[in-house]
C-alpha cells in the first residue's frame, strides 16, 4: 500500500496499516468523550432559565458522541501512544481528532434527532473539556517519566532527515525522550520504530509508530522512502552498543534500499549520533576498561613512548596522558606524526608535562643521550615497520628498525635501570611467513634475552592482530576505493584477520604491561583476546553496504591473490604455546616451555651485521635461521620457514 505524504502520515504507520488501539486507553478516551459532552450539556443549561435539559438529549448526545470518538480515535491512531511516551505530535493528533469528531457527531445527531433540544453552544464547552480530559493525564505521565514537561511540547526540526529508529523498547523510549529535550529539536524526524526485542506493533512511542520486529525493517524503510519522494532514509541503531548481528542485518538492508546507517553513542550534540564504522562490524563489542592496573603502571612515572606518532603509539600517549604521569616523552622519527600528537597535548586541558623528541630508535648513541636526559621509568615501545608487502622488499631496513631498534631500547633500558619495558608485538610473529613477522618474532626473543640479562627490569611483549583504521591497513584502503567508485580489492575470498579498535588495543597493552614483573625467567608474553577472526571479503561487502551501495552491483569486488609474505589466516599462538586468563578480561598470558636461545647473541649480531650491509639475501637467510631459536628444545626442527612469495 502506498503511503501518503509525510505530513498526513504522522498518525499512520509507514506501511499504511492502522495500529489497533490498546483497550484500556481506548476505553478511557471513550468515557472521557461521553463525560465531556454530558458535562457540557449540563453546564450549558445550568446557566439558563430552563434549569435542566429537556427530554433525552442529555443521554442520547453523549452516547452518540462517545461512539463517534471511539471509532475516530481508532481510525486516526489516537490511542496507540502509551501515555508515558506522549509527545507534541500526539497532542496535535488528539486536537485534530476532537475537532473532526465534533463535526461528524453533529451530522449524526442531526440525522437522528434533527438537533431537537440540543444546545449548539454546548460544543464550546465539550471541546475544551475533552481536550483537558485527554491531554492532562498524558502530559502528566510523560513529564513524570522524562522529568521535563517542556520536552513534551517541543516540536521536531523540519530540516532533520527522516529516520527509522531500531533497538530494544527501553532504548527506543530513552533516545526519543532525549531527542525531544534538545533545544533545537531532534536530530532526526523519526517516522517509525523497530523493536528488536520482539515483534510488538500497532502502538507508538512519543507519537512514533512501533512497526514490529526486525523482519519489518526493510519494508518500513522502503515505504518511508516512497513517502519521502525517494529521499535518503536513515536507519538509526538505538542500542548502545548494537549487536554485531544487528549491524550486519541493518547494513544488508542499507545496501538493498540505499539507506544510510547511523548509531546512537554516548555524548551530546554531534557526538550523540555518528555513522556506523568498521569497529561496529566486529563480532564482539569493544571492552570497557577500568584502567585500574594501567594507572598503577603510569601514575607518577616518567613514561617514554616510542613511535609516539603512529596509530598505536599516539593512542598510548592519549591514554597515558589521562593516567597522571609525572612526564611523557614522545619519540618518533616521522616529523609530521610527531607534530600531530604534540599538538594534541597542546590542546589538551590539564595536559601532563611532556617533551616531543624527533629521533630514531636505530640511533644507539641518540638513545643513550635521551635516556640520560629523561631517565624514563616506563617504556612503551610501539616504534616499528609493519606493512607486510613493503617490508618484503626492504628486509634490511625492517631488521634495523624492528630488531636493532628494539635491542637498542631493551639494552639502554636495562643499563639505565628502567622499571618496565613493554613491546608491541603482532600475530604475524606467530609461525611467520614474512620478513615483518619474522623481525617481530625476533623482537619478542630480544625481550626474553634482555630479561635474563637485566632481571631488575620487567620486560614484556603484547601480541595482537590488526588495528582497525590504522595507517596502511585494509579498512582505510577499502574506504578510499569505495569513495572512488571501486573496485574494492581483496586478496582472497577466504582470507581472515583478527581486528581490534585502537582504543581497546592501547588500553589492554597498558593493562598487560602493568602485570609484568622483573626477573620472570622467560619474560612476560601477553596475548590480547581478539575474539573471532573477520573474513576480509565480508568486511569489504559490509563497508560498501554501510554507504547504501550494493556489492558487485554499485561497487565491484576484485580478488588479487595473496601478496608476498601474506597468510590466508593469522594465528595468535605457536603450536607449543598456551594461553591463560589474567586479572584483566581481554588480556591472556602466553605460557610456553623453556626456549632454546643458546647462540641467540651470535645470531643476532649476524643478523644486524647483514642488515647494516644492506644484504637482502643474507638478512632473509639469517631471519629464517633464527626461527628455531624461539622454539622449545626438541621440536625446534618444526619451526616455520619464510616464504619467498607469500604463503598460507
Amino acid at each position: 500500500m502506498r503511503v501518503k505524504q509525510d505530513r498526513s502520515t504522522e498518525g499512520a504507520s509507514p506501511s499504511g496499516l492502522r495500529p489497533s488501539a490498546p483497550p484500556m486507553i481506548l476505553a478511557y478516551d471513550t468515557l472521557a468523550a461521553v463525560a465531556a459532552m454530558f458535562l457540557a450539556i449540563v453546564l450549558r443549561y445550568r446557566f439558563t432559565e430552563f434549569g435542566t435539559p429537556p427530554g433525552a438529549v442529555e443521554f442520547i448526545a453523549p452516547a452518540l458522541f462517545g461512539l463517534t470518538c471511539a471509532i475516530l480515535f481508532v481510525v486516526m491512531g489516537v490511542n496507540r501512544a502509551l501515555w508515558r511516551h506522549s509527545s507534541l505530535k500526539d497532542a496535535v493528533r488528539i486536537l485534530q481528532a476532537i475537532v473532526l469528531a465534533h463535526l461528524i457527531f453533529l451530522v449524526i445527531l442531526f440525522a437522528v434527532t434533527r438537533l431537537e433540544d440540543f444546545p449548539r453552544t454546548s460544543l464550546a464547552l465539550s471541546g475544551p473539556l475533552l481536550c483537558l480530559f485527554m491531554l492532562a493525564p498524558r502530559a502528566f505521565a510523560a513529564s513524570l517519566r522524562s522529568g521535563d514537561l517542556r520536552a513534551v511540547f517541543r516540536n521536531e526540526n523540519p530540516a532533520a532527515p527522516v529516520a527509522v529508529l531500531v533497538g530494544e523498547r527501553d532504548r527506543l523510549a530513552e533516545v526519543l525522550a532525549s531527542e525531544m529535550r534538545k533545544p533545537n529539536g531532534p536530530a532526526f524526524r523519526f517516522r517509525a520504530l523497530i523493536e528488536t526485542g520482539g515483534a510488538t506493533g500497532r502502538r507508538a512511542l512519543q507519537g512514533v509508530p512501533l512497526e514490529g520486529g526486525l523482519d519489518r525493517l526493510e519494508e518500513t524503510v522502503r515505504a518511508l522512502k516512497r513517502s519521502s519522494d525517494g529521499a535518503a532514509i536513515r536507519i538509526v541503531l538505538a542500542d548502545r552498543p548494537p549487536s554485531a548481528a544487528l549491524v550486519d542485518e541493518a547494513a544488508r538492508i542499507c545496501g538493498r534500499t540505499g539507506a544510510s546507517l547511523t548509531r546512537a553513542r554516548r555524548g551530546e550534540g554531534v557526538a550523540a549520533f555518528t555513522e556506523v564504522e568498521a569497529a561496529d562490524l566486529l563480532a564482539r563489542p569493544p571492552r570497557a576498561l577500568s584502567h585500574s592496573r594501567a594507572r598503577a603502571l603510569i601514575s607518577g612515572k616518567r613514561v617514554l613512548v616510542t613511535g609516539a606518532g603512529g596509530t598505536i603509539g599516539s593512542e598510548l600517549v592519549r591514554q597515558a596522558a589521562s593516567l597522571d604521569p609525572a612526564r611523557l616523552i614522545l619519540l618518533d622519527s616521522a616529523e609530521s606524526h610527531l607534530y600531530e600528537i604534540d599538538q594534541y597535548l597542546h590542546r589538551l586541558d590539564a595536559a601532563p608535562d611532556w617533551r616531543a623528541v624527533l629521533g630514531d630508535i636505530r640511533d644507539r648513541a641518540g638513545m643513550d643521550i635521551l635516556f640520560a636526559e629523561e631517565r624514563p621509568d616506563v617504556i612503551l615501545h610501539a616504534a616499528a615497520l609493519k606493512h607486510v608487502p613493503l617490508m618484503e622488499q626492504n628486509a634490511p631496513e625492517t631488521a634495523l628498525t624492528n630488531v636493532a631498534g628494539t635491542w637498542n631500547i631493551a639494552e639502554a633500558a636495562g643499563q639505565a635501570g628502567v622499571g618496565s619495558v613493554v613491546l608491541i608485538s603482532t600475530d604475524k610473529a606467530v609461525d611467520p611467513s614474512s620478513v615483518m613477522g619474522a623481525t617481530k618474532r625476533v623482537a619478542e626473543l630480544v625481550m626474553i634475552d634482555a630479561e635474563r640479562r637485566w632481571p631488575d627490569t620487567a620486560y614484556s611483549s603484547v601480541r595482537f592482530g590488526n588495528v582497525l583504521a590504522s595507517a596502511g591497513s585494509v579498512v582505510p584502503l577499502f574506504e578510499s576505493q569505495i569513495e572512488a567508485g571501486g573496485p574494492v580489492t581483496v586478496t582472497d575470498p577466504q582470507t581472515t584477520r583478527y581486528f581490534m579498535t585502537v582504543e581497546e588495543a592501547a588500553g589492554l597493552v597498558l593493562e598487560a604491561g602493568a602485570q609484568a614483573r622483573p626477573g620472570e625467567v622467560e619474560g612476560a608474553l601477553f596475548q590480547l583476546d581478539m575474539g573471532e577472526p573477520v573474513r576480509i571479503a565480508q568486511l569489504a561487502r559490509q563497508l560498501i553496504r554501510l554507504r547504501g551501495l550494493a556489492p558487485d552491483e554499485d561497487i565491484a569486488i576484485e580478488y588479487t591473490g595473496l601478496r608476498a609474505g601474506e597468510k590466508l589466516h593469522e594465528q595468535l599462538l605457536h603450536a607449543f604455546e598456551a594461553s591463560a586468563a589474567t586479572a584483566t578480561p581481554g588480556v591472556l598470558r602466553v605460557q610456553a616451555p623453556d626456549m632454546a636461545l643458546e647462540g641467540f647473541s651470535d645470531a643476532l649480531d649476524a643478523l644486524l651485521d647483514a642488515a647494516a650491509r644492506r644484504d637482502e639475501a643474507a638478512v632473509r637467510a639469517q631471519l629464517e635461521a633464527m626461527m628455531p631459536l624461539g622454539w622449545p628444545e626438541g621440536i625446534s626442527s618444526m619451526a616455520p620457514r619464510l616464504s619467498a612469495s607469500g604463503g598460507t
